[in-house]
């Protein structure tokens, strides 16, 4: 008898053949059933009710059974295509993919409505560390003659000279802003804030006008258009606000400070779960806490 033939009576190879075989047949039933299980695709109650949600919202209108069931298709068929581009691994290297994906995360790790709530000692103290942010500027409301120094026939200082005199003795319910020369810049300025004066007249018109008398012409004043009697009829001085006047402006800043320094600390914290080795020279690296 050979030692082929005494191999294959052994009872013990016989054990063996027969548990390969059980454990190859578990095998091939248990995998068909993961694979089932992984592929099964659930349409629930929930999900047909938020399709419909968001055609109404939509179309103002609740979508008939027709479109309802269009709906769930669709769904069924982005879920289709998704999961066997994820099979595919095609979301590995899309750029936008990976942005989507980082937009959901950092959506997820917002901080909540109670992290963002002020008490009034903390909105105060804020207020008082950025108080230039919140400073009201100063508003002035006045009239103004527009001289054009590149005239020629006469010189700009002798033509300011006469309109000075002209303006001073205008007889009453006269208009001097008619003098001067013709432009497109308003002849009279409502009370405006420095800066809504500046986007009209040019940088630092709205600050030379802060040093001028009240009700009375002076000047000339400068603009990059060229130079300008003017009267100012209205002036209220700057002035640091209380919590009171500007607590929206200071409660929106404090919150969106709050919420960039709650996003940085959870980026960090995430961030510290990695070692990220960067390039320092060519065929060398090092580790991100070692660029730290």
């Amino acid at each position: 008898m050979t030692v082929l033939s005494k191999i294959v009576r052994e009872p013990l190879v016989h054990f063996v053949l027969i548990g390969a075989a059980v454990f190859g047949l578990y095998a091939l039933v248990a995998g068909d059933e993961l694979d089932s299980a992984r592929d099964r695709i659930v349409v629930t109650e929930g999900r047909v009710q938020q399709l419909a949600q968001v055609f109404a919202k939509t179309w103002q209108r609740p979508p008939s059974p027709e479109e309802l069931r269009g709906l769930v298709d669709a769904y069924i068929k982005e879920e289709v295509y998704y999961r066997e581009a994820i099979k595919l691994g095609l979301d590995r290297d899309d750029t936008l993919i990976r942005r989507r994906m980082q937009q959901k995360m950092e959506f997820m790790t917002e901080p909540s409505e109670d992290a963002l709530a002020a008490t009034d000692a903390e909105l105060k103290a804020y207020l008082a560390a950025h108080r230039a942010e919140f400073r009201i500027e100063p508003k002035l409301a006045f009239e103004q003659i527009f001289i054009n120094p590149e005239r020629s026939e006469q010189p700009a200082a002798a033509r300011i000279e006469k309109l000075l005199t002209e303006v001073s003795v205008a007889p009453n319910g006269a208009d001097p802003r008619s003098l001067g020369d013709p432009t497109l810049l308003p002849r009279a300025m409502p009370l405006a804030p420095v800066s809504g004066i500046d986007r009209s007249f040019g940088q630092g018109f709205g600050a030379q006008l802060a040093q001028l008398p009240l009700n009375a012409w002076s000047g000339p004043v400068k603009s990059p258009y060229g130079l300008h009697l003017v009267r100012v009829t209205v002036r209220h001085e700057g002035y640091d606000p209380p919590l009171a006047e500007v607590r929206a402006a200071v409660e929106r800043k404090w919150r969106d400070d709050k919420r960039d320094a709650f996003r940085k600390a959870e980026y960090e914290r995430l961030r510290d779960k990695y070692e990220i080795v960067l390039p320092d020279a060519p065929g060398a690296g090092r580790t991100a806490k070692a660029a730290q």
